[in-house]
């Protein structure tokens, strides 16, 4: 089933639109969960709480990229969760620490999110697949590095040295954007 058909069932409030979402991006979602939960019991309780959240969201919002919108809401369904439990995401939280670390003094405090996040988008739209790839699975889905290098299939060094540029690449390209200062 394709993203507009899904969409048309929830623009139609058809029930089966939830069931159907499960079917096609319920492992997706499944995985972005339990990367940060690191438990089959909290990753259900949380995609139970996704599909609630997107029945509710998908009418006024109309994602373009359904995908992404589905991981974007998992993710931070899944962060909201450890939260309410006052758990700490150890892989996601290691990732934001390095990601953070190389971009110490950040964007200013007024700059939108959105903003922030577009910019990010246009960078790593520019970088080379695999690179970008390793960067995502890195600081996105909260990989560990060993992870990343074997999805890429590079040796670990390659991988710690990619993201390593990566990170020093964005940082450089935020300054040159405005986002940065430092």
């Amino acid at each position: 089933m394709t993203d507009e058909e899904l969409l048309g069932l929830y623009f139609a409030r058809s029930e089966e639109a939830i069931r159907a979402t499960g079917m096609v991006y319920g492992s997706y979602c499944r995985a972005i969960a339990l990367r940060i939960l690191d438990s089959e019991e909290d990753a259900e309780e949380c995609l139970a709480d996704v599909w609630l959240r997107v029945w509710n969201a998908v009418l006024p919002e109309r994602p373009e990229h359904f995908k992404g919108w589905l991981g974007v809401i998992t993710r931070n369904q899944a962060l909201t969760l450890l939260h309410s439990r006052e758990r700490r995401p150890r892989q996601v939280e290691e990732a934001a620490l390095e990601l953070a670390l190389s971009l110490s003094g950040g964007p200013e405090a007024e700059l939108e999110a959105r903003e922030l996040g577009q910019a990010v988008s246009a960078f790593l739209a520019d970088q080379p697949e695999r690179s970008r790839g390793v960067f995502l699975r890195r600081y996105w889905y909260g990989d560990t590095v060993e992870e990343a290098a074997r999805w890429a299939g590079w040796s670990l060094s390659r991988t710690k040295s990619a993201l390593f540029r990566m990170r020093k690449k964005l940082k450089d390209y935020l300054n040159k954007e405005g986002f940065y200062h430092g």
